[in-house]
């Protein structure tokens, strides 16, 4: 193995001296156990190695045992770490020395070293600092071996696809901290924290796919810019991140120029969002012309767009019906904003006649489904919708209403002993409740 100093080619050496034994090994995990435990043991013997000439090392031993102990004593590795490495060493031997062991014995240690050996990868990763030549990732304690081999695949990889699939694991991932049931700051990071690991590998796909960065498409403002049609679904990916907020890294401008450019290239998913981006900068005309165009995808977004679009007046015509009618086919597809408008729009009456049942109906359906807006727009009369979210209520508004029957505070008169109880029972009170 070649000594390197500068650090993009120790990246490249360490994705080379790794990648091919890797996966050898993954395929060969079933079908050919031994082989499979020989080549994890030549990863780590090659970790070993680099290990070694990142501390500019040089070994006293040929023995891997020994190897592994030099590392520690240098403190190239730690604890932890050593352990590791006598743990994968001690798994492999077998593989190349026990030729006595049944083949399932040898497919479960095979497995185990699977596991281990990408903990040691993983480590290292951090350890020779390799963030800044390959893309970013963090150690996480979800998503099981599933996220560790998507990551591992796309460090060893130039195939657009494996990054587009560890963009999607992180969007997901970063829709699960983000989720309602986790009320926490430091989920509310690890979300934000998700989604721009997500934005990184859209970014990196595009760039394998596309031959061309996202910069040069907005810095060109499409212009006598081509894009390979299999990076279509990558960038309109990483647009949608950008436009909900999941990350900051562009701006109204640049989202609608990316978006521009799909739809100018019949991605017709992007028809809506490039509508409501146009209606966010204020150029109603063609967030009309996008949000009501024949081609543009029934989606949830496009039908609650489209009912913000009637009921503003502002790209058109207001049409109370219209805005009704696409809240509610958001609403029946599980758009709880929708249901908030539609409750809102029953109670003001203003583009539809007024109904309370209705507004009722509808705002309740939005703070079931996770609405809280909808709780702080009730109005006091909406007694029974109070009754059944008085909890949540109060302490979203800070109130302690007390709901339901209130007892009476009227004194009952003082009666004379000899005087009719007032039980109706016919007896003298003195004979009676009196006694």
């Amino acid at each position: 193995m070649s000594f390197v100093n500068n650090d993009e080619q120790f990246a490249a050496l360490f994705k080379e001296s790794i990648a091919s034994d890797y996966k050898n090994a993954l395929l060969l995990v079933n079908v050919s156990p031994d082989v499979s435990l020989f080549k994890f043991r030549r990863i780590l013997e090659n970790l070993c190695l680099l290990y070694a000439q990142r501390h500019s090392y040089e070994f006293n031993s040929k023995n891997l045992w020994e190897q592994i102990n030099e590392l520690a004593e240098i403190n190239a590795i730690h604890g932890a770490d050593r352990e590791l490495f006598h743990g994968v060493r001690e798994l492999t031997n077998d593989g190349v020395h026990n030729k006595e062991l049944s083949k399932e014995i040898l497919v479960s240690k095979a497995l185990v070293s699977r596991t281990q050996v990408l903990n040691l990868l993983e480590s290292a990763y951090l350890s020779f600092g390799l963030g800044k030549c390959i893309p970013k990732y963090e150690l996480i304690n979800v998503g099981g071996q599933e996220h560790k081999d998507l990551w591992f695949n796309c460090l060893m990889s130039c195939d657009y696809k494996e990054y587009l699939s560890l963009g999607d694991f992180y969007e997901k991932m970063g829709e699960v901290f983000e989720s309602e049931d986790f009320d926490d700051k430091s989920f509310t990071a690890r979300a934000q924290s998700m989604y721009a690991f997500a934005a990184e590998s859209y970014k990196s796909a595009f760039q394998l796919c596309s031959k061309k960065t996202i910069t040069d498409v907005i810095s060109s403002d499409d212009k006598q810019v081509s894009i390979a049609q299999q990076s279509h679904q990558i960038l309109f990916k990483y647009a949608l991140l950008c436009l909900n907020h999941k990350v900051d890294n562009l701006q109204i401008t640049e989202i609608t120029i990316l978006l521009s450019a799909l739809a100018k290239r019949g991605f017709y998913a992007a028809y809506a969002y490039l509508g409501w981006c146009h209606y966010l900068s204020e150029d109603y005309k063609k967030a009309h012309k996008y949000l009501t165009h024949k081609k543009a995808e029934d989606t949830v977004f496009l039908f609650q767009k489209l009912g913000v679009l009637y009921s503003s007046g502002k790209a058109c015509l207001v049409n109370g019906d219209k805005a009704v009618e696409s809240f509610q086919t958001a609403a029946m597809r599980g758009c709880n904003k929708s249901m908030f408008e539609l409750g809102k729009i029953y109670y003001k009456g203003e583009l539809v006649p007024k109904d309370d049942k209705l507004a009722q109906q509808y705002l309740c359906q939005a703070i079931a489904t996770g609405n809280f807006d909808a709780a702080l727009y009730l109005d006091e009369k909406y007694l029974k919708i109070r009754e059944l979210f008085s909890g949540l209520l109060d302490e979203i508004k800070g109130a302690k209403v007390k709901i339901g029957p209130q007892r009476s505070c009227t004194k009952t008169p003082k009666l004379g002993r000899n005087e009719l109880c007032s039980c109706d029972s016919n007896a003298k009170y003195k004979n009676c409740c009196g006694k």
